[in-house]
């Protein structure tokens, strides 16, 4: 599924756009359709620093810089963009710039993970679009925006009503590019129904909607981005790997033209460069299909040597993907030397890519703090501006009422001792006024002190999930580093059945990990810490590792696995740790732990 960012724009009639803003955006956009992303960043960049821009340009050029700017992972620069469409927001009055000051936050809470605002978002900008004329390419964006949302969580009903506002909005715009997008929408729907009902029908149309969106490239290659074609080749080819009922030799042929044309289009740079990934992956499976493990080697071989030639972080995650089936693949052939050093360099890769993510999350973390600060903020600003409009509606009044008096005292001195009562009472009126008032101030005070407390709780909430997001891959990766160790130490003794059997355990337990890794992030922080404090004596780093496995109630013979020991050491060891703790014979040890994490 391709997700379409740049190519939705349609300048709504009566905005008042410059001449140029206008030049660049339809150049941006055609950029976009070759995968040109710095190209069109540095252009969209030297057309804000133009003089005799209205808001609306700057919001419609801040948008643009957004999106750009979160595709090439630059977050902080993203949300400095996004400040200034809020502050340009503020001078327009027009409900399609505000609709893609709405496009923009989408943009940015879609890039944090922060799911439901990104809805909330699409949602106000199609609401400011109501009986707005035209805006089909905009009003399409949107929808998709939250199609993709919902495809990220597997809704398949609510995916299928968004594609189809998608493809309405589509085919008013008369957008070829967009019109492709919502076939692999499409696409992707029904394959998604088949996963869950396995009916063939579902499947046939996912074909058939894949070979639309190319057949369009086809027709109108310079109007339909070079993404969505690379897409739907590389998907028609994984039909015809995995679905398709015809004889191995035919669907290979098939699936090598489609790889070939996506191969061209990346070849120029005019699609994204992951792409290669998925292509090399296919060949590697018809390769293995036909039982040429060799080829199939060779292929994802190729593909991390692609990955080498560019120094890109992003691709890590892929690189280590790529290793870990290389790995399977000379188990598989019976090349253990080779599994083994394909396994050892993608666990490198591996750290590397946590490390990475470890620094987005923080990036990320201060950002969506620093977001959720300016939308308190904003909230009490609007009920500020409510409070003081109200006051000037009091004050008015109360003007308006003293003209009155002052003119009914000149006509009638008769009435002059009415009016003196009268100016009492409203005099009275604005003492009570201003006691509310006051009330109010030091309400809206005391609100202040309460959202400031949520945020430094909403920092230590954060703080305590990265320590322990930390601590789990920490004991993996030093599971990880204790079975290398066991492989190289059977190695120097020369025993491969050994190695076969300490491979066959770490597979049993990696599904247990995953597991075992979620249960410790559930770990309070303080865990550890409790552990030390109530031991009679000093606990070691190994005691506290038990402790972790004992607590999360893996057998003794799991832990005697994972730590490559005897069960009667993993017994013996359970005895040393109840005398550290000085607990009593009848005491279970494991009991006694339980009971500190639920403490904690």
């Amino acid at each position: 599924m391709v997700m379409v960012w740049l190519l939705t724009v349609q300048f709504a009639f009566g905005q008042q756009l410059n001449p140029s803003t206008e030049e660049v955006v339809e150049t941006v956009m055609n950029m976009g359709l070759k995968n040109q992303d710095r190209k069109a960043l540095d252009l969209v960049g030297e057309a804000l620093t133009r003089t005799g821009l209205g808001a609306d340009d700057l919001i419609y050029l801040q948008t643009y810089r957004v999106a750009l700017l979160l595709a090439n992972d630059s977050l902080k620069a993203a949300s400095s963009a996004l400040d200034d469409i809020a502050r340009q927001e503020k001078l327009t009055s027009h409900p399609v710039s505000k609709a893609m000051a709405y496009r923009a936050r989408a943009n940015l809470h879609s890039y944090l993970n922060q799911s439901d605002l990104a809805i909330q978002d699409c949602k106000e900008g199609l609401k400011q679009l109501e009986g707005v004329a035209g805006q089909h390419a905009l009003k399409y964006w949107l929808n998709y925006q939250m199609y993709a949302t919902y495809s990220g969580w597997g809704d398949t009903q609510k995916m299928a009503h968004y594609i189809e506002e998608c493809e309405h909005e589509a085919q008013q715009s008369g957008n070829w590019n967009l019109i492709a997008n919502v076939h692999l929408g499409r696409a992707s729907v029904y394959l998604n129904r088949y996963r869950e009902q396995s009916k063939p029908a579902d499947l046939d149309s996912n074909y058939l909607h894949l070979e639309e969106a190319y057949q369009l490239f086809e027709a109108y290659p310079d109007q339909v981005s070079s993404n969505t074609l690379v897409v739907a080749c590389i998907n028609l080819a994984n039909y015809l790997l995995e679905f398709s009922t015809a004889d191995l030799q035919t669907r290979k042929t098939k699936a090598y033209t489609y790889l070939s044309k996506a191969e061209e289009e990346l070849s120029k740079e005019h699609a994204r460069f992951s792409r290669w990934v998925n292509i090399y992956g296919i060949k590697s499976d018809f390769a293995m299909k036909e039982g040429n493990m060799a080829l199939a080697e060779q292929y994802l071989v190729e593909a991390v040597s692609r990955l080498d030639s560019r120094a890109d972080n992003s691709l890590l995650r892929l690189e280590h993907a790529l290793h870990q089936h290389l790995a399977q693949l000379a188990e598989k052939k019976g090349d253990l030397t080779s599994a083994l050093a394909y396994q050892k360099r993608g666990e490198e890769i591996l750290k590397q890519n946590f490390d990475q993510m470890q620094m987005a999350n923080a990036q990320k973390l201060e950002v969506q703090y620093e977001s959720e600060k300016k939308d308190q903020q904003l909230i009490l600003l609007r009920e500020t501006a409510e409070l003081r409009q109200r006051q000037n509606y009091l004050y008015g009044g109360l003007a308006v009422a003293a003209v009155l008096g002052l003119l009914f005292m000149f006509r009638s001195y008769h009435f002059k001792l009415r009016y003196s009562i009268e100016r009492e009472r409203k005099l009275a009126q604005e003492k009570e006024d201003a006691e509310r008032t006051a009330a109010l101030q030091v309400k809206f005070e005391k609100e202040e002190q309460a959202r400031l407390q949520v945020e430094q709780d909403l920092l230590e909430l954060k703080h305590q999930q990265l320590q322990k997001e930390a601590l789990a891959n920490s004991l993996i990766i030093e599971h990880k580093n204790d079975m290398l160790k066991q492989i190289q130490l059977k190695l120097r003794n020369g025993d491969p059945r050994d190695i076969q059997k300490l491979l066959r355990e770490e597979t049993l337990l990696n599904a247990d990990f995953e597991d075992i890794k979620w249960q410790i992030q559930q770990l309070h922080p303080n865990f550890f810490q409790q552990l030390i404090h109530k031991a009679e004596a000093k606990l070691t780093a190994l005691d506290l590792k038990y402790c972790a496995y004992i607590y999360l109630q893996l057998s003794t013979k799991q832990i005697a696995q994972v730590l490559h020991v005897e069960a009667q050491s993993v017994r013996m060891f359970k005895y040393r740790l109840k005398q550290k703790f000085a607990l009593p014979k009848e005491t279970d040890l494991e009991t006694f732990l339980q009971g500190i994490g639920a403490a904690g």
